[in-house]
């Protein structure tokens, strides 16, 4: 067999399919960067928005208060007003929160109560309207929720795409009564995602013709540079973007190639790396800020435990220091006349011997504490930057950094929160926020545990009025009268006690808020002993006859005052039928003369008789 000529044309050319390779690889790597830069950054994005949303749905669930939403019971009562005015302000402080609402259950299901929003906004919930489709996270957790919960995924509607996050509301005494919920818009997310995605699009379209343009090129290079860039590029694609490419190749095209490689994949490493270190700090960040709302939640439940105000103060002050790391922590009260701010409360021990000092502030000087409490704003102070503070306080030497919180309640300062650090840049904006929603709560405390002190003050004072009043009127009836019965076994005698029963006798005040008005006296036959039981029930006697003595003479009071009003009814009926003063003045002489042990009556129009005896009277003796 004769060999037949191969006709060769009918396949590619090597350098066609170095060409074909390299553009492949090339648009392959292309295409996975993008794909992985993609994913990378909506990763990024949404796991902003689920913490963003996490925040805020956190932050406005501390702002409710539950005993004024368990209150609510119609649209338009005045704690539905309050509790839609205060979550409006939270919905208004995000422009992509499109909608928040608080929610009750009930044996039908999930309904809205209060939803932060006018009546003529698209979307408004009524009180009472019904949640018809509540998501996953929410049906699965409403009856168990202790902490924020978001949905896990966006959920579309007629107004866009939206992320909803719950919180529970809890009262005073920590009962859950109802859940917020806070939806901020997807929209603009998408937006980015959009954007990103595009732009990606055209960026690998607009390198395709360099990829193609260099797979031609570097199909004229022998094959062992065109397989030592191919080994380069399958380990960029493995995600190696440390290499390098040190052997540069002699041929000019595959240089520019090798150095077309370095670049990128430096330019990939920086990037990924870049965007690894701010996935760290933002990570760092929320994690912090996590921790200061856990700190300060604590703090907020310690100190609802304590009542004294003193008490109160002190806790604050350690709570503040050990939680959240801070070396001092002290707290100013305004004073009366409202003109110096006293340091009642320290952490550090150069600011206890600034109480024992007394310091004070007063309002109108330049201080920190000072300005604090007339802008009503809380204040940070720095020792660098451009806000340069030199803080000379040798009682604190180790202060670099302070920030100042008012002590708000209904716009009132009760006083200051001062915090410093021994470093130098140690608060930030939003550990003020966090700082200053506990500073509230301490506010609330305070504000608390003096209300309570003036309770039980004004308590305290009625106790002894009613005391002293008791005590005076039991004088004056024992003074009038006092009474004894004796039972023998002879019978019972309105007298002292007997002679015989002076021996083993057991004696019982009756006493009455304090006041001894009485006792009860009692002997046994034959001397018998009295044990401890015997004496609590005598006790017990005692003190009950005691309050029914006094409640009998209430009584009589009460009938003596009743007979009084009525007798002054009749003698002004009489009067009332009279047309002269001479016939007035008789009725009221011949009246007065029948009331019980008068013995003489005299009615005079004008001076005394002594000193005019020519005015009008009316006398009557009686007998």
């Amino acid at each position: 067999m004769s060999q037949q000529t191969m006709d060769t044309h009918q396949y590619p050319t090597i350098r066609f399919r170095l060409a074909i390779v390299l553009i492949v690889l090339a648009a392959s790597f292309g295409a996975l960067v993008s794909a992985i830069l993609y994913f990378n950054f909506q990763s990024e994005l949404r796991t902003s928005l689920r913490h963003r949303l996490e925040n805020i749905t956190t932050l406005a669930g501390l702002q409710q208060n539950g005993d004024d939403f368990a209150k609510v019971q119609s649209e338009g009562d005045e704690d539905f007003l309050k509790i839609r005015a205060q979550n409006l302000k939270i919905k208004e402080s995000d422009p992509e929160l499109r909608f928040v609402y608080t929610m009750r259950k009930d044996a039908q299901g999930i309904y809205f109560v209060v939803d932060a929003g006018l009546p003529s906004d698209s979307g408004y919930s009524p009180f009472g309207t019904r949640y018809e489709e509540p998501g996953p996270a929410l049906k699965q957790n409403f009856d168990s929720m202790t902490g924020t919960v978001l949905e896990p995924e966006f959920y579309p509607d007629e107004y866009g795409k939206f992320l909803s996050g719950y919180t529970p509301i809890f009262t005073a005494d920590g009962q859950r009564v109802g859940v917020l919920g806070v939806d901020i818009t997807a929209d603009t997310v998408l937006a980015q995602e959009r954007k990103y995605l595009t732009r990606l699009i055209i960026i690998f379209l607009s390198s395709l013709p360099v990829l193609v343009l260099a797979g031609v090129l570097s199909a004229n290079i022998l094959a062992k540079p065109i397989i030592d860039l191919r080994n380069i590029a399958d380990k960029i694609i493995k995600g190696d973007f440390n290499f390098r490419i040190t052997d540069i190749p002699t041929t000019r095209e595959l240089a520019e190639l090798a150095v077309d490689f370095n670049t990128m994949t430096a330019n990939l490493s920086d990037l990924i790396n870049d965007l690894e270190q701010r996935v760290e700090e933002r990570t760092t960040v929320l994690t912090k800020k996590t921790e200061q709302l856990r700190a300060a939640s604590y703090i907020a439940r310690q100190t609802a435990e304590v009542q004294e105000l003193s008490a109160i103060l002190e806790v604050v002050v350690k709570l503040v220091t050990d939680q959240f790391g801070y070396y001092h922590a002290g707290i100013f009260l305004i004073n009366e006349p409202g003109n110096e701010a006293i340091l009642q409360a320290a952490s550090s021990e150069g600011g206890k011997r600034m109480i024992e000092k007394g310091f004070s502030i007063s309002i109108r000087s330049q201080d920190t504490v000072s300005q604090v409490v007339l802008q009503k704003k809380s204040r940070i102070a720095l020792d660098l930057g451009a806000d340069t503070v030199v803080f000379n306080n040798p009682d604190l030497p180790m202060t670099r950094s302070e920030v100042a919180l008012p002590l708000l309640i209904r716009n009132k300062v009760l006083g200051v929160l001062d915090i410093q650090s021994d470093q130098p840049q140690a608060f930030r904006t939003e550990d003020v926020d966090v700082l200053q929603t506990l500073a509230d709560q301490v506010a609330v405390a305070i504000e608390n545990a003096r209300l309570l002190g003036e309770s039980q003050a004004a308590l305290l004072q009625l106790e002894a009025v009613s005391t002293v009043r008791a005590r005076e009127t039991w004088q004056q009836k024992l003074n009038d009268q006092s009474r004894a019965f004796t039972y023998t076994p002879l019978g019972l005698r309105a007298e002292g006690p007997a002679g015989n029963m002076d021996e083993n006798r057991l004696n019982a005040p009756i006493s009455l808020r304090g006041q001894r008005i009485g006792s009860l006296s009692l002997a046994r036959k034959n001397n018998a002993a009295w044990n401890k039981l015997d004496e609590d029930l005598i006790n017990e006697v005692a003190y009950q006859v005691g309050l029914a003595v006094d409640n009998l003479r209430l009584l009589e009071d009460a009938q003596q005052r009743a007979k009084q009003e009525q007798t002054i009814g009749e003698l002004t009926t009489r009067f009332s039928q009279s047309f002269d003063i001479d016939s007035l003045l008789q009725t009221a002489a011949r009246e007065l003369g029948q009331l019980p042990d008068i013995a003489e009556v005299s009615v005079f129009i004008g001076q005394l008789p002594e000193q005019a005896p020519q005015k009008q009277r009316a006398k009557r003796k009686i007998g």
